[in-house]
C-alpha cells in the first residue's frame, strides 16, 4: 500500500474535561488489582487521537509504528508501566520469514495440512505471500536487527525461524532488543505512549462504530481516549485462570504459563466479546514442553532427561500414555500430556551414560543437536540432587524412584517391566513408538523426574479477517475495531505450528499489527 501523507489528522493531546458525545462504553473483564466495576469513577484523564493501540508487544508496536508512517496520530495504552514495556514479546528469540520467494506455495500448503482446514485460508494465504515485505520493512524500516547465526530449525519447516539479535551494548536480550528498538523507532515518529492505563471497556457511537477506549490507573484513577480506530494488542489471556480454563477446560494450575509478564488477562478479547465479536479457536494454546521448575528450561537437564523419544513418560498412575516420540512436535505433544495430571520420566545409568557420550536423539531447537555428546548431563542431575529439589530424585531400585515420586510402587514397576519386554521384542505393542527410540530401563541407579507441562500463550482469540478486523457473530467487520497477535485467531487452528513454522507467532504479531494499521488509516482516516 502507498504510503499516504500526513493530512490534518487530530492531534494526540491532554483534553481536560472534554468527553465522548453520543456513545456509550462497553466494559470488558475487571480485575482485583483495579477498582470494581461498579466503584469506578468517571474518567479524570483524556487524550485523542486516530488511532489507539492498546498494548506494547509486538503486534502493537508494529501497529503503532505503521499507523504513524502513513500519518496517523497514534496514542498507545499500556496497562503495565514503561519497565513492563513488550509484555510476552520481550522474551521471544525468533520470526518466522520464508527462506525464499521459492517455499512460499510449500509453505501455504503445509500449515493448511497440518491445521486440517482450520485456519482461515484468506489469512494464511496474505501472511505467507507478505511475511518477505513485512521482514524487510521490520529491517529497514523498523531497525530491528537479526543475528548472523543459524535460525531455528524444525520438524517440518521448510524456513528456520531467524533469531533477534542481542544488544550487547546495552545488554538486553534478543526479544527485549527487538521491543526497544521498535519503541524508540515509534517514538521518532511521534507515537504517545501513555503507560499505567490498562484498557478495559470500549468507547462505542451511537452507529455501532468505535470512539475509543477507556482504561484504569493502578490507583483507580480512569483514563479515556478518542479515536476512530481501535487496534487490541493486549496479548491474550496467558495470566488469566478463568478465561484459560473456560476456554480450554484445562486446569491452569496443573500447567505453567512459561515467560508471561502478568499483564495478559484477556483484556482485548473481553472488550471485543462486548460488542459481541465472534471467536476462532479460543481453546488453542502453544504448549512449550514438559519443564522442571527450579531449572534451566534450556540447560541439559530438561532438554535431555524430560524432553526425549527414546525416555518412557508415565502418568500420575504410572502408566505410559504415549509414543515417546511425539515430543519430537512439543506443541502437539502438549495435547497428550495436558491430558495426565502428571507427567513423570524414568531413566537409568545407561541413559545417562549415553547422553554423556553419544547425545540425545531429539533436537530441541538450537540447544542440543542430536547425536552431539552433552557431557554435562550427569553432574546437572547430580546438583540438582543437591538441592534436594522434590522433582528431582534417584534411587537403587525403581520402588525407591516411585516412592520419591509419590507414584504407586507396583504399578511403577509393572510398567518398566511391561516396557523392557517390548524391547526385547522389538515392538511397542501399546503406542507403536519406532524400534530406533526404544531403549529399556534397566541399570541402576535410576532417575525420576516430575515435570510440569509448559505453554506460551494462546494462538486462538477473536474472530479476524485478513485485514485484522474483529468479526461479529453475525459474519460481519466491527467498525473500527481490530485484533492483532494474541489477540486475535484466524492464523491458527487448534494448535501452534511450531514444527511448519517456527516464531510463526511473532510473524503473524508483526503482520496483524501492519494489516490493522494499514487498513485502519485507509478505511477511517484518508479522508481527513
Amino acid at each position: 500500500m502507498t504510503a499516504i501523507s500526513r493530512r490534518g489528522f487530530i492531534k494526540a493531546s491532554v483534553v481536560a474535561g472534554a468527553g465522548v458525545l453520543g456513545s456509550t462504553v462497553l466494559a470488558g473483564c475487571s480485575d482485583a488489582a483495579y477498582a470494581d466495576e461498579e466503584a469506578k469513577s468517571e474518567p479524570t484523564e483524556f487524550f485523542e487521537g486516530d488511532v489507539v493501540v492498546c498494548g506494547t508487544g509486538t503486534s502493537g508496536l508494529c501497529a503503532a509504528s505503521r499507523a504513524a508512517e502513513l500519518g496517523a496520530n497514534v496514542v498507545v495504552v499500556e496497562a503495565l508501566t514503561e519497565n513492563g514495556l513488550g509484555g510476552n514479546s520481550k522474551y521471544v528469540e525468533a520470526c518466522w520469514v520464508p527462506a525464499n520467494e521459492g517455499v512460499i506455495e510449500d509453505t501455504y500448503a503445509t500449515l493448511v495440512d497440518y491445521h486440517k482446514n482450520a485456519l482461515n485460508t484468506h489469512i494464511a494465504r496474505r501472511w505467507v505471500n507478505e511475511a518477505l515485505d513485512i521482514f524487510d520493512w521490520t529491517i529497514h524500516s523498523q531497525g530491528v536487527k537479526f543475528a548472523e547465526a543459524s535460525g531455528l530449525e524444525s520438524l517440518k519447516a521448510t524456513s528456520p525461524a531467524v533469531k533477534y539479535a542481542e544488544d550487547e551494548e546495552r545488554e538486553l536480550s534478543a526479544g527485549k532488543a527487538a521491543i526497544v528498538t521498535m519503541y524508540e523507532y515509534c517514538q521518532k515518529l511521534g507515537v504517545r505512549f501513555v503507560f499505567d492505563a490498562r484498557a478495559t471497556e470500549l468507547v462505542v457511537n451511537e452507529d455501532g462504530s468505535m470512539g475509543g477506549v477507556r482504561c484504569d490507573r493502578l490507583s483507580g484513577a480512569r483514563i479515556e481516549v478518542k479515536a476512530a480506530a481501535v487496534i487490541l494488542a493486549t496479548g491474550g489471556f496467558s495470566a488469566n485462570k478463568e478465561m484459560f480454563e473456560r476456554f480450554t477446560h484445562l486446569n491452569y494450575d496443573h500447567l505453567i504459563a512459561y515467560g508471561t509478564s502478568g499483564s495478559q488477562r484477556g483484556d482485548g478479547i473481553s472488550m471485543g466479546l462486548s460488542v459481541d465479536a465472534a471467536l476462532h479457536h479460543p481453546e488453542a494454546i502453544n504448549f512449550c514442553s514438559p519443564i522442571l521448575p527450579g531449572h534451566f528450561n534450556k540447560g541439559a537437564l530438561t532438554i535431555c532427561g524430560v524432553n526425549q523419544a527414546d525416555t518412557i513418560f508415565v502418568n500420575e498412575r504410572a502408566e505410559r500414555f504415549c509414543d515417546e516420540h511425539c515430543i519430537s512436535d512439543w506443541a502437539l505433544s502438549g495435547n497428550i500430556g495436558a491430558q495426565q495430571e502428571h507427567i513423570y520420566v524414568v531413566i537409568d545409568q545407561d541413559f545417562v551414560q549415553k547422553i554423556e557420550t553419544q547425545g540425545p536423539v531429539t533436537k530441541r531447537t538450537n540447544y542440543f543437536n542430536a547425536n552431539e555428546p552433552v557431557p554435562e548431563f550427569g553432574s546437572e542431575i547430580e546438583e540438582a540432587l543437591k538441592r534436594d529439589n522434590p522433582r528431582v530424585v534417584k534411587g537403587d531400585t525403581i520402588e525407591e524412584v516411585a516412592e520419591q515420586l509419590g507414584l504407586d510402587s507396583h504399578a511403577l514397576k509393572d510398567t518398566i517391566g511391561k516396557w523392557n519386554g517390548f524391547v526385547d521384542e522389538g515392538v511397542d505393542r501399546d503406542f507403536q513408538k519406532k524400534p530406533e527410540f526404544m531403549r529399556k530401563v534397566q541399570t541402576p541407579p535410576f532417575y525420576g523426574f516430575k515435570t510440569v507441562l509448559a505453554w506460551y500463550n494462546n494462538v486462538g482469540g477473536l474472530k479476524v479477517d485478513e485485514y485484522a478486523r474483529v468479526i461479529n457473530r453475525s459474519f460481519q467487520p466491527v467498525a473500527g475495531l481490530y485484533a492483532t497477535g494474541s489477540d486475535a485467531g484466524g492464523l491458527f487452528g487448534g494448535c501452534y505450528d511450531v514444527s511448519c513454522a517456527p516464531g510463526s507467532t511473532q510473524m503473524w504479531a508483526r503482520a496483524s499489527g501492519y494489516w490493522a494499521a494499514e487498513h485502519a488509516v485507509e478505511e477511517y482516516l484518508a479522508g481527513r
